[in-house]
């Protein structure tokens, strides 16, 4: 019972874990052309910038991919996984190593766009109305997945069901695709 062990390693994950998700999070933006002009992408430009701007001078943008985003947000994954397994004394290989973290780049861009319709969810019982600069970054992020959804199962006497369509989806993308990638060893 390694009371302190369990409390460094969660402590360490949840860190390394939120960095990730605000890396993972400009990524998004800025491929759905949000708004960075609010406190929120703000936020995630000055948290992010000291890192990505120095890799920009190494790795260009490849079209509407902004690599030194991706690469970092891989080295962070990755250093997390290698960090976690080594507060638990687990070895790893360089192979399981990268594939569990690229599976969990894969799996926070799932966490992030969830989260975006949740936040929508929410707002629209609360205040669909009011401006709220978290609420119009998730609304950008979740319209790209959104629009389809809604052509495929439209509004149903007045209430929207896309978003079940959509968890449904997240949930077999983590099942078939990231599991089995985090999964390679």
């Amino acid at each position: 019972m390694n009371y302190i062990g369990n409390a460094t390693t969660y402590l360490t994950e949840t860190v390394l874990a939120l960095v990730l998700y605000v890396v993972i999070l400009r990524f998004w933006m800025q491929w759905v052309r949000a708004n960075f002009r609010n406190p929120f992408g703000q936020f995630v430009i000055s948290a992010t910038n000291p890192a990505v701007i120095p890799l920009r001078k190494v790795l260009p943008s490849i079209g509407s991919i902004d690599t030194a985003t991706v690469v970092l947000a891989l080295i962070i994954s990755i250093g997390k996984t290698y960090v976690v397994t080594s507060l638990l004394s687990v070895s790893i290989s360089w192979l399981s190593l990268f594939s569990y973290s690229f599976g969990e780049l894969i799996r926070c861009s799932i966490y992030v766009f969830g989260a975006a319709i949740f936040i929508q969810i929410l707002a629209s019982w609360i205040n669909s109305h009011g401006y709220n600069p978290i609420l119009d970054i998730a609304n950008s992020i979740a319209e790209p997945l959104m629009t389809p959804a809604r052509k495929l199962l439209p509004p149903i006497g007045g209430l929207d069901l896309s978003p079940m369509l959509i968890f449904i989806f997240f949930k077999l993308s983590l099942i078939l695709i990231v599991a089995p990638i985090q999964a390679i060893r």
